[in-house]
């Protein structure tokens, strides 16, 4: 809501100023030509019909500005009132606030459905502004005409907390709608644990995953951007054996075929054999934290472009599957020329494109060393996070607790040494040298310091042994 005042606020200031006005038409060549033969004479006719209504500044922008406040109010409204089409709603709004001081360029397409269905441009021819009398407050879908329910599309542009708002929008209404539009969103629930998200995407990936369509924000995507990205598609899948293939190898000729290539879909029609596995990136909650251990972290979407399209001074492997690419007429040689003509801006804006397409694919091969990966002959293929049906990781309800370990019994009296010391710090000092008591052991240890080293190195003899006494019993009894 800042834009509607810092737009009033612009509004404001132009109160007190004139403004011209002109008539403009928009013809081909052939029509200007007709009308420049009497151009005069129809310019003369024209201003003769007194075609010009002057208003006061004041009055033109004092209309104005009551457009812009009540659509900001409307808007206000509808978002405490929380529709389940409040980002159809908001798209609306916003192309009639737009409207108000330019005529803007319609890019989403809910925007240009919604007004179809409200005739906008029969509207327009007639009354020369566009108007919403069926709009109303009071009613549960407020406008009728539009759709009633926003779509994963519409979705994506509203922000993170749009589908939640949506769901209980939806939940007041219906609950039992509400409920099954649950189990159908999230069939594994909204944070279910890694190992078995790992699972449902090895064994049925279009169970787990949201069906590809073709983005809105993709619409203007540059020439340079599509032309090798689908150089990238043909080459990639061109590097086939037709042993691994059941399909036809793909040939896309625009974008969006492009893109239709690397779907779960597409994918399982043209291999033989496939394995689908998860990728953990974006996995983390709200917070930023990511439950459970989810193994080394795997590379976004979007940063695997630099994958696929590196940098000349790149390094690579002359006897791997990407030296050919890199040489010739490979995509990425192509990639290469195509970058060395540009400036600074250009390449970075190229890159950026492809980091967009690559963001809204599907899935993708398991490159890294090599193009294409195998395990158990089936070709390992990566699957997107954002068409995941999950809001995030979780940790599982039912975990195993560790095994408690067995512990020593607590001992009970201290050491002797250092009970020893402790006792001698407990002892007060003696009266008369105000010294402590020293142990016997001390006392050793400092008439062993006080020696020297002659007498500590002085040999001490071994102790006489005791003598036995000399058996004289059996000699006397011989004497006898």
């Amino acid at each position: 809501m800042a834009e509607c005042f810092e737009m009033v606020k612009v509004i404001d200031g132009c109160k007190e100023k004139t403004y011209g006005v002109r008539d403009e038409y928009r013809v081909s060549g052939h029509a200007a030509r007709i009308m420049l033969e009497n151009i005069e004479t129809k310019a003369t006719e024209y201003l003769r019909s007194d075609p010009v209504l002057w208003i006061p500044s004041k009055v033109w922008f004092e209309l104005i500005r009551r457009r812009v406040r009540e659509l900001q109010r409307t808007q206000i409204a509808i978002v405490k009132k929380n529709p389940p089409n409040l980002g159809i709603l908001t798209g609306l709004l916003n192309h009639m606030l737009r409207s108000t001081t330019t005529t803007p360029i319609i890019y989403d397409f809910h925007v240009r459905e919604s007004l179809a269905l409200l005739e906008y441009r029969n509207v327009l021819e007639t009354a020369g502004m566009f108007f919403l009398q069926e709009f109303d407050l009071a009613s549960e879908t407020c406008l009728d005409e539009v759709q009633q329910v926003d779509d994963v599309n519409v979705l994506a542009l509203m922000g993170v907390n749009a589908k939640a708002q949506r769901d209980r929008a939806v939940g007041r209404s219906n609950p039992q709608a509400m409920a099954e539009s649950e189990l159908e969103d999230y069939p594994l629930g909204r944070t279910p644990t890694w190992n078995r998200l790992k699972s449902a995407i090895a064994n049925s990936p279009a169970m787990i995953m949201r069906p590809w369509s073709w983005s809105s924000r993709l619409f203007n995507m540059d020439l340079s951007v599509g032309r090798l990205f689908i150089m990238f598609t043909r080459h990639i899948w061109l590097m086939l054996t037709n042993e691994v293939l059941k399909g036809i190898t793909p040939h896309p000729n625009s974008l969006q075929e492009a893109m239709k290539c690397w779907t779960i879909t597409s994918v399982d029609d043209t291999l033989a054999a496939v394995a689908f596995e998860a990728c953990n990136s974006g996995l983390q909650d709200h917070t930023g934290v990511t439950a459970g251990r989810l193994g080394p972290r795997s590379r976004r979407f979007g940063d695997r472009s630099t994958l696929f399209f590196p940098d000349p001074d790149a390094s690579y492997k002359d006897n791997t599957q990407w030296s050919t690419l890199w040489e010739g007429d490979g995509y990425i040689a192509e990639f290469h020329r195509t970058i060395q003509t540009m400036d600074e801006d250009q390449r970075a804006s190229l890159k950026q494109g492809l980091s967009e397409v690559f963001s809204e694919v599907h899935c993708l091969p398991a490159s890294g060393s090599r193009v294409w990966t195998q395990k158990n002959d089936a070709i390992v293929f990566i699957t997107n996070p954002t068409f995941y049906r999950i809001d995030c990781i979780g940790r599982g309800g039912d975990r195993q607790q560790r095994a408690i370990r067995a512990h020593r019994t607590m001992k009970l009296i201290k050491g002797k040494r250092i009970f020893a010391a402790d006792l001698m710090d407990s002892q007060p000092f003696n009266t008369d040298g105000n010294l402590r008591r020293k142990t016997e052991r001390q006392k050793r240890r400092e008439l062993q310091k006080k020696m020297t080293m002659a007498k500590k190195n002085k040999r001490v003899p071994p102790p006489p042994r005791p003598r036995r006494p000399f058996p004289m019993t059996q000699l006397e009894d011989i004497v006898e």
